[in-house]
């Protein structure tokens, strides 16, 4: 059943009988396991260092992303990544639990919306404010989605086991990378978000949808706390980027 709203983003579909399915077309060949990430040069690093080999891909028009098997002992899971953006990152999901994963571990970045954030430190997001697109199309409409709370808390022993600090809060996912203006900067900060990215409204969607364990690791990266925006090298962080892959397979053979 629709239900109908003036403006077309708020209205929702209680069916659940979609004319296409990822399922339709792929077939379960993966490991229940999975990380995903957004960092392309350090999953390489890892990649090649471990040699890991190729047992899928995530396919697209625009290019084809590559699945890793990473073995550990007598069991296995595999590593990706997704596309960029909210409607990327439902699709990813979709394809991924398609083919057989089960269970989500995901890391990349966001900026920083408090001027006291520091470059690299580690956000365990527990909400997003739905200020995007696709999540409207997996839950009917509210102002936030919260993220798998039992993921959560695996997520949160895991880093205190390993002696990593880190921080839980909301974020704000957001479909407009260059619409992020002081005033909504500090809407947003003001209702609680501590940083700003563009997917985990959507993967907690989508995993809410499908009663998938999923959660996420982000790191702070630019800052777009004050009037104007400071990138503070966010995208050269290349061992916290690293480091933060190694978590999340750690942390994934836990759930």
């Amino acid at each position: 059943m629709v239900l109908k709203n003036k403006y077309p983003i708020c209205e929702f579909d209680t069916g659940k009988n979609p004319i296409i399915q990822a399922a339709n077309f792929l077939a379960k060949s993966l490991p229940e396991k999975c990380v995903v990430t957004f960092f392309r040069k350090e999953l390489e690093q890892f990649v090649s260092e471990n040699n890991l080999p190729v047992i899928g891909y995530l396919n697209s028009e625009v290019l084809d992303i590559p699945i890793y098997e990473y073995k550990y002992g007598t069991d296995k899971l595999c590593i990706t990544m997704a596309f960029c953006g909210a409607p990327g990152a439902a699709v990813a999901i979709e394809e991924l639990h398609a083919m057989g994963c089960e269970k989500f571990i995901i890391c990349g970045g966001a900026g920083a919306l408090t001027k006291d954030s520091k470059v690299g430190e580690i956000i365990i997001p527990v909400s997003a404010v739905r200020d995007e697109g696709t999540s409207y199309h997996y839950l009917e409409p509210s102002r936030e989605v919260e993220c798998h709370k039992e993921t959560v808390k695996t997520v949160v022993s895991c880093l205190e086991q390993m002696g990593i600090p880190f921080t839980t809060g909301k974020t704000w996912t957001s479909d407009a990378i260059y619409r992020e203006t002081p005033d909504m900067v500090e809407l947003r900060r003001n209702e609680g978000c501590i940083t700003v990215e563009m997917e985990a409204a959507a993967f907690f969607a989508v995993s809410q949808y499908y009663n998938i364990p999923l959660a996420q690791l982000l790191y702070a990266g630019d800052d777009v706390s004050g009037e104007e925006w400071d990138s503070r090298n966010w995208n050269t962080q290349k061992n916290i980027r690293y480091d933060l892959i190694v978590s999340a397979i750690e942390i994934v053979k836990k759930l």
